[in-house]
């Protein structure tokens, strides 16, 4: 039981399985492209990390209007998919992703980066504005240990490049108007969440999941009850 003030109503034709994905993962994903980070027609975005997060994001980049899309993911599995997903480019690292954004962009990088790693480490935060153009926004999907008080930032590029570090809570989404919607989007075909879901198991065949999850082996899994 759950009460209504956590309850968001949805078309009942659409199945628990796919509406179970726009609870969290694609909404926050999506709305880190469209709302924390503004993507616009034309801009060049990069994302870091192309789990369900990742992909939800990558797709509100897409619908947004994107001209690039980049992704970073050390696992390959992940990039294969979001190129099937759209993106335009693939990198295993941010330091590849680096040089090939560069190249791309004629200097100019990500006009938008969104990062939407499993766990945010502090040290790394220089390398994701590193990534993002002049005057862009680097919008912070991915949490932190609560204990992780180091950040690893060059202030003065920061005022020099004139760059937005943006966070991103649930992906600034208000669930009753923009879970529906997504929903509605899905019905229509502007919105993959079949294509997300790597595998279905049952209760007792959870743990498989995990073990599938640690391997990187898994967008997102659903259990079926």
């Amino acid at each position: 039981m759950v009460h209504k003030s956590s309850v968001v109503k949805i078309d009942p034709t659409i199945p628990f399985e796919v509406a179970c994905l726009v609870g969290c993962g694609v909404t926050t994903g999506y709305g880190s492209a469209v709302r924390s980070g503004d993507v616009r027609p034309g801009d060049d975005v990069c994302i870091v990390g192309v789990g369900g997060v990742g992909t939800g994001a990558l797709q509100g980049a897409l619908n947004a209007g994107a001209r690039n899309v980049f992704v970073v993911d050390p696992v390959e599995f992940k990039r294969d998919n979001a190129l099937k997903f759209g993106a335009t480019h693939a990198y295993p690292d941010i330091f590849s992703a680096m040089a090939g954004v560069a190249e791309v962009t004629e200097g100019r990088m990500a006009t938008k980066t969104i990062v939407t790693v499993g766990e945010l480490h502090g040290e790394d935060i220089d390398n994701y504005l590193n990534i993002t153009s002049k005057g862009g926004t680097c919008v912070v999907t991915a949490v932190a240990n609560m204990a992780n008080l180091d950040v690893k930032l060059n202030l003065s590029m920061l005022t020099l490049m004139q760059k937005r570090l943006q966070g991103s809570l649930f992906g600034e989404a208000n669930p009753r108007r923009d879970i529906p919607n997504l929903a509605r989007m899905y019905q229509v075909g502007q919105l993959k969440l079949d294509e997300l879901i790597t595998r279905e198991y049952t209760l007792d065949q959870i743990n498989e999941g995990f073990d599938l999850m640690k391997k990187g082996e898994s967008i997102r899994s659903v259990v079926l009850f």
